[in-house]
């Protein structure tokens, strides 16, 4: 009798612990511009069946611009596919949450979460943490995330060419700018633009520097900004034409701030030929 009971006390003690599944974070992209999004992917198996249980998403370790919970420097939480089925992501107090998450014994699982990183957040780094909560309120100790960077959010301007105007021998170069990052471009942006060969002088601006010659570049800063979001924003320069000298000309025109993040689409150029002192073209 008290061996049986004795071994049947053993079958308790030896049952199920009352763990909960251990969750494995990844981020992409590690590295983000303020103003972008960063998607964190959290995987693991079930332990157990669970119903209307759920997963909050929070920051840890936070640094420089990106401290603080991390709804206070992001925003627009979003899931994406889940398995074995999406649930939806919702902003509580200073976490995302991820529910509600239903899991059968021994079923694998991944979830994805995207959220902003505020355009005003500057230079910094922060973890993407993970809990896991069961439909009680019953959890587990955190589960630290990887490091993710933040860069200050920079300007993403467009130029696009317009026409070419022609007065006498001067040659109207005209384009307009859009800015499509998050935030305005700085103050003075870099102003620059090229005549080569000799055979078209600049006549920009008594603020750029060198360009009066035949054949020569200019550079200034030109003072104003161009704010986020903005589209058609125009832009000039003129140049003279030395009439006696034909042939086939480039003008390039840039415009580029520092805080800028694609500089590749910050120049546009024409081809000029000169067969007359009266036929002159540009496309």
């Amino acid at each position: 009798m008290i061996l049986l009971a004795t071994a049947a006390a053993t079958a308790v003690i030896a049952g199920p612990a009352s763990a909960h599944p251990a969750l494995t974070i990844s981020a992409s992209p590690t590295t983000v511009t303020a103003g972008s999004t960063v998607t964190l992917t959290i995987t693991g198996t079930s332990n157990g069946n669970y119903t209307n249980a759920r997963i909050e998403v929070s920051a840890g370790s936070g640094t420089a611009g990106t401290t603080g919970t991390l709804t206070s420097f992001t925003s627009s939480p979003t899931c994406g596919s889940g398995i074995p089925s999406t649930p939806t992501c919702s902003e509580i107090t200073n976490k995302y949450k991820l529910y509600p998450i239903n899991l059968t014994n021994n079923q694998a699982f991944s979830y994805t979460i995207t959220f902003t990183v505020d355009s005003a957040t500057t230079a910094g780094t922060f973890k993407g943490n993970a809990q896991f909560y069961t439909s009680s309120n019953s959890t587990i100790g955190l589960t630290t995330g990887p490091t993710i960077t933040v860069n200050p959010a920079t300007s993403d301007l467009i130029l696009t060419k317009g026409p070419v105007n022609r007065s006498g021998n001067q040659l109207n170069f005209n384009w307009t700018s859009a800015n499509v990052g998050p935030v305005a471009s700085t103050n003075p942006n870099v102003f620059s633009g090229s005549a080569d060969p000799a055979g078209f002088a600049s006549q920009v601006s008594s603020a750029c520097t060198g360009g009066f010659v035949s054949g020569q570049s200019f550079s200034c800063g030109l003072n104003f900004v161009i704010p986020a979001g903005a589209t058609n924003q125009p832009g000039n320069a003129f140049f003279n034409v030395n009439l006696l000298a034909l042939g086939t000309y480039t003008v390039s025109i840039s415009l580029i701030p520092a805080n800028e993040a694609n500089p590749a689409d910050n120049t546009i150029s024409w081809n000029c030929t000169v067969l007359t002192g009266l036929i002159i073209t540009c496309t």
